[in-house]
Parts: C-alpha cells; sequence; structure tokens
C-alpha cells in the first residue's frame, strides 16, 4: 500500500479536526462570555432600580418632613390639620414599600454578590479584602459560570482554600499584581503558592500553571 496516495486525505482531515476544535473552544469562550455578560446587566439593571427606590424614599421622607413642619402653625382642629395628618400617613407608608424594594433588590442573591465583588476586586484589589463567605460565594459563581472547575479540582486534587482562591482569580483573568493586592502578599510568597499548587496539580515542570487553569 502507498501512504502517500493519502497523504492529501490526512492533511485535509488534521486541518478540518483543526478547524472543529477552534470552533468548539470559540462557542465555550463565547458561550462565558455571554453568561457573564447577562450576569453583569442582571446587576446593572438591580443597582438601577434600587437607585430609583431610594431616590423616591427620599422625596417621600422630604415632604413628610414638610408636612409635619407645616402642622405646627395649623389649628388641630381644622380641615388642612386632618388632610396633612392623611397625607403623612401615606408618605409614611409609601416610604415602607420603598424600603421594602430596596431590600428585595438588594437581597443576598448569591449571584449578585459575587458579581459585586468582582467588580470590587477589579476596581480596588488593595482594599477589597473578602472575607471566606466572600469567596464561598465567588466560588458558586465562578463553577456556574465556568462548568465546575473548581469543584472538579477540588475533587481530584483536594486543593487547599488559598489554592482554590488563586485558581479563581485565574479563571477571571486577574492579573499578578492583582493577585499581589489582593492576597497582600509579596511576589515571593504567592511564586512559591503556584508552585505548590503546580505540584498538587501533579503538572511538569516546563507547564505553566496560569495558563493550565486559564484554560479550564
Amino acid at each position: 500500500m502507498n501512504w502517500q496516495e493519502f497523504y492529501p486525505f490526512f492533511i485535509v482531515l488534521a486541518l478540518l479536526l483543526v478547524a472543529i476544535g477552534a470552533f468548539w473552544l470559540g462557542m465555550r469562550s463565547g458561550e462565558k462570555r455571554e453568561r457573564i455578560a447577562t450576569s453583569k446587566h442582571r446587576l446593572k439593571q438591580r443597582q438601577e432600580l434600587v437607585r430609583y427606590f431610594r431616590e423616591k424614599q427620599q422625596y417621600y421622607l422630604g415632604k413628610m418632613q414638610s408636612l409635619e413642619r407645616e402642622l405646627e402653625h395649623v389649628e388641630q382642629v381644622s380641615e388642612s390639620y386632618r388632610q396633612k395628618t392623611e397625607d403623612i400617613a401615606y408618605y409614611r407608608q409609601r416610604v415602607v414599600v420603598c424600603e421594602q424594594q430596596i431590600k428585595q433588590l438588594s437581597a443576598d442573591e448569591p449571584e449578585n454578590k459575587a458579581l459585586a465583588l468582582l467588580f470590587q476586586l477589579k476596581g480596588d484589589p488593595e482594599h477589597a479584602n473578602p472575607s471566606r463567605a466572600d469567596w464561598d460565594t465567588l466560588f458558586a459563581l465562578t463553577d456556574a459560570l465556568f462548568n465546575r472547575p473548581l469543584a472538579t479540582l477540588q475533587a481530584d486534587y483536594a486543593l487547599t482554600r488559598h489554592e482554590q482562591e488563586i485558581v479563581c482569580l485565574l479563571l477571571w483573568r486577574f492579573s499578578r499584581k492583582e493577585q499581589l493586592a489582593i492576597f497582600h502578599n509579596t511576589s515571593e510568597a504567592l511564586t512559591k503558592s503556584k508552585q505548590r499548587l503546580k505540584k498538587r496539580l501533579a503538572l511538569d515542570e516546563k507547564s505553566d500553571v496560569d495558563a493550565f487553569v486559564r484554560q479550564l
């Protein structure tokens, strides 16, 4: 059998496989970006609604205070006094409704809390100082949007808490400078942590742990 006759076929097949692989990776990356963009849009909408109800709440409080000042100069038995007391009761009720809406919109929905934390970490990494609960919320969002990489690595390699945090930041494309600021670490300490992570993941010496994690 003359294998040279099949070379064109093998070349076409290889190109086809590369194209399919590139398409699949592009689709996967696009789906991640779309999910993140949708989550950010939902958070922005909620923030705008919270701002709206805060403004309305301040308006109603202002009306109440204005009416209460006017009552000081009105006879109790007058019709004007009765009307103003009814108006105050109405605005007080609206203030309560606004407060309920603000609480509901600002409620502890994990996705919103995690996205807000991400924005804080990106905007001011040196002062973000996330708590353990904050990290847990961010881990959950990361697994939801990136096809459970943290849960998979944790099950396969039993990552330490700090190693999970490093992986999480790498998945969200945080730079080394941002990682150092968030962890309040020296460059040497972060390098050692990544070396331990690399060893735990059973990567060879030539492998780059950052690149490995970011392709998950």
